[in-house]
């Protein structure tokens, strides 16, 4: 009797398996026993490369909370810069209307307050803009409106439209090839550029003021982010669900008609102002940030709570990506809650690799059975089982009475 023991890493646990056999002689003359060999040995090569897959996958999410990390730290560096650097000035509060990037306010935050009337000391950073610069010789900076992995949001005054906007101002001092970088950006940029709906926010300008410092400026919109609709007003109802997800449905439709992949679309990308009016922010800009040489299996980019099977694995990505994701965002927009939880965000990548998350029906008795089966199918673990285009899945979800309407 031979017998073979072969041990395998998987997940943190050691797996023994035991291959029995009779000696090569035995089994050369036994059809059976050179099946049952061969069988074997094909199942210890799927072992091998599921575990090959699975090390890929740790190091892709790995190398995306680096990422992440590295931008916090950059952040907490540039707010201790404006500490040492003179008397802090705080920042002005969250303006009533949300704009591309800004953060959601703390519970019980005051939305109505107004900026202070010393503007913040400034800072060394590439990104640290005050109150009264102006950019580009076109944008005056009226106020900061947030903060985020990759630069600010500011509201800005455009002296050449005569008009507000949303200035979004994104530091690539921490990219690997900043060159490239810039390159990038101002490239997806203007395939966003391209995209023509009602649902998608409007990019005017974009360029690079100064060496490290990139600048896109969009329209203003009144309103909040979806994640901050959620928060305040719980489980939002059928209708509005329907209502939202069908402009947002638009909105991606549109995008991918021109060939542009959002690569992040998540609550806290979708601005919705007056009468539910939706608008997508951030088209490409996933990508056109990426810094450049992380990982040779690829990096990370997205949010891990709305990211398609094929972004954990850090492979392509297409339209059927973001079906994926937007199946994820109706999702916590019907139930209250993403798909997928966890400690961290290693977790809540492999449940997307692997888990299948409870019905919406089941969290919510009034989830319809088109909308249920239209989210379980967008969030499906292969891209072509998932509805062809976002205009699918607006069609699935509706009901057969508002479908007709």
């Amino acid at each position: 009797m031979v017998v073979a023991i072969v041990a395998l890493t998987m997940g943190g646990r050691v797996l023994i398996k035991l291959i029995e056999g009779r000696p090569r002689s035995h089994q050369l003359g036994a059809g059976e026993d050179r099946a049952a060999l061969v069988k074997e040995l094909e199942a210890m090569r799927a072992d091998r490369k599921l575990l090959a897959e699975r090390i890929g996958n740790v190091e892709t999410i790995v190398c995306g909370v680096d990422l992440e990390l590295n931008q916090k730290l950059n952040r907490l560096i540039d707010e201790q810069r404006l500490i040492t650097s003179g008397p802090l000035a705080v920042p002005a509060p969250a303006a009533p209307a949300s704009v591309p990037g800004a953060p959601a306010p703390p519970p019980g935050h005051d939305r109505t307050m107004t900026a202070p009337t010393s503007p913040p000391p400034r800072s060394g950073s590439p990104g640290a803009l005050v109150v009264g610069d102006v950019l580009a010789n076109r944008y005056r900076i009226q106020r900061m409106l947030g903060r985020g992995g990759m630069g600010a949001v500011y509201l800005a005054h455009d002296e050449v439209l005569g008009d507000v906007v949303a200035l979004k101002v994104i530091s690539s001092a921490w990219a690997a090839d900043e060159a490239a970088m810039v390159e990038r950006f101002k490239r997806e940029c203007a395939a966003a550029r391209k995209v023509s709906s009602p649902n998608v926010i409007r990019i005017h300008d974009l360029g690079e003021a100064r060496p490290g410092m990139l600048y896109l400026s969009m329209e203003y919109v009144a309103g909040r982010t979806l994640t901050e609709l959620i928060a305040s007003r719980g489980l939002v109802p059928i209708a509005d669900c329907l209502d939202i997800l069908g402009q947002i449905c638009t909105g991606l439709a549109a995008a991918h008609d021109a060939g542009v992949i959002h690569r992040d679309l998540k609550p806290s990308n979708v601005l919705v102002g007056d009468r539910n009016a939706v608008k997508i922010i951030d088209f490409g800009l996933a990508k056109a940030t990426a810094a450049d040489g992380m990982t040779a299996t690829g990096m990370l980019m997205g949010t891990p709570y709305y990211m398609s099977p094929e972004q954990v694995r850090g492979r392509r990505v297409d339209a059927a990506s973001d079906i994926y994701s937007l199946g994820a965002l109706a999702y916590h927009l019907v139930t209250g809650r993403p798909p997928f939880a966890g400690d961290n965000a290693i977790a809540v990548g492999f449940a997307h690799l692997s888990e299948v998350p409870a019905s919406p029906r089941q969290l919510r008795a009034d989830a319809t059975a088109e909308l249920d089966a239209a989210i379980a199918r967008a969030l499906a673990k292969e891209p072509a089982d998932r509805p062809r285009s976002a205009a699918d899945f607006r069609a699935a979800m509706m009901t057969p009475a508002v479908a007709k309407s």
